[in-house]
């Protein structure tokens, strides 16, 4: 048997892909499912949240949650990639704003607002990532997205440099605020620096560097959160015998499947199998009041 299954946080450092980190997490584990959820760029570092073995079926789940992040835009001038790797659009431009204008100006960001992806960004169009077409200099047009600010505030405003922290939907690019907030100023602008500090109900803060997971090897297993034991921000029901047999192979279960069954509402909900090990995330659909809920899986984990 291979590592543990579950999900494993790692801070990734400046330079490595996602990919690369992915790809280092199978070597020191020994083992091959391993995914992320939620792709930060080469430039970009903190939490990376690793997904191992059958925890890889719940990309869906985790790739969803909203992201917080801490960066720096650099008022000035903007780039092609919208970042400090790209090429600049210009010389620089002088910047004659101050932190009260910059904080009126952050509300036309908050809450939920239409975003268009940078060119360069993983987004696809029909089935290929932009950035590659727009390293063949193929036409791309981006098409924008709503994307929603939960929090926006300015942590320090200094020179040239506006450091910020937001709380953003799955999604969301920070290099497209600072573009946009760019053309607001007048000034130009780019993302100087980034970091992830969390992840739905992930902190980067006691992950591992990119470092001590190489250092500790196969070692790095016990510090993988178990699968049964990954937060997923839902009501767990645990199954009958029969209930989580029915479940394993896909079928619907009800009510009468359920031990101690407490009132459901619509929505997705973990399933435990008798002895409290996780069997799969279900959706409870209700069709009406006097219909008891029907329980239908949705992501099965087998053995």
């Amino acid at each position: 048997m291979g590592a543990a299954e579950g999900v494993l946080l790692v801070d990734k450092p400046e330079g490595p892909t996602s990919h690369d980190v992915v790809a280092a997490a199978r070597r020191c584990l020994g083992e091959k499912r391993i995914g992320h959820a939620g792709t930060l760029d080469p430039l970009a570092t903190g939490l990376l949240v690793l997904m191992i073995g059958r925890a890889t079926r719940l990309a869906s789940v985790l790739s969803g949650v909203d992201k917080t992040y801490r960066g720096v835009v650099r008022l000035g001038y903007g780039t092609d990639t919208y970042d400090r790797a790209g090429e600049p659009d210009g010389p620089p431009r002088e910047v004659r704003t101050d932190r009260a204008s910059i904080e009126a100006l952050l509300d036309r960001f908050r809450g939920t607002v239409p975003q268009t992806p940078p060119v360069f960004s993983a987004k696809k169009v029909q089935g290929t990532p932009m950035y590659r077409l727009a390293r063949r200099h193929r036409p791309v047009t981006p098409v924008p997205i709503m994307v929603t600010f939960r929090r926006l505030v300015i942590l320090g405003f200094e020179g040239t440099d506006l450091e910020i922290e937001a709380a953003v939907s799955a999604g969301t690019y920070l290099r497209s605020f600072a573009q946009d907030l760019g053309q607001a100023l007048g000034c130009g602008a780019h993302l100087h620096s980034l970091r992830r500090i969390a992840a739905g109900p992930f902190a980067v803060d006691g992950a591992l560097t990119l470092g001590e997971l190489e250092r500790l090897g196969r070692e790095a297993a016990g510090r993988v959160l178990a699968l049964d034991e990954v937060p997923l921000g839902m009501p767990t029901l645990r199954l009958t015998a029969a209930g989580a047999h029915a479940v394993r192979h896909g079928r619907p279960c009800g009510m009468s499947d359920v031990i101690n069954p407490p009132p459901l509402a619509p929505g997705r909900c973990r399933l435990q199998g008798p002895e409290g090990h996780l069997v799969a995330i279900a959706e409870v659909v209700v069709a009406a009041p006097e219909i008891r809920p029907l329980i239908r899986p949705q992501i099965v984990f087998t053995h």
